[in-house]
């Protein structure tokens, strides 16, 4: 039988240098994670009923105008064919 080598473990001391910094682990730099804080701090709750509201009240701004972009670009479309046909 062998006998078993003793394993001798160097230890370095801890000179206190960053090989890495870990301030931007998440994603951010400690700055903008400050501003991100203050963000969620005074963001507003909105209820699922004022939400759909909300909703509804863009739909009734913006529908109409999407309507009559769609709207004219058809009679173009339509326009192109009867005279180029």
């Amino acid at each position: 039988m062998s006998k078993k080598k003793k394993i001798i473990y160097k230890y370095k001391e801890d000179t206190g240098e960053t090989i890495y910094s870990m301030a931007a682990l998440n994603g951010r730099t400690p700055e903008e994670q400050e501003e991100y804080e203050k963000k969620l701090k005074n963001r507003v709750e909105v209820t699922s009923k004022e939400r759909g509201a909300m909703i509804k009240a863009a739909f009734a701004v913006y529908l109409p105008l999407v309507l009559i972009l769609v709207g004219s670009f058809a009679i173009a479309a339509l326009l192109m064919y009867f005279l180029l046909k």
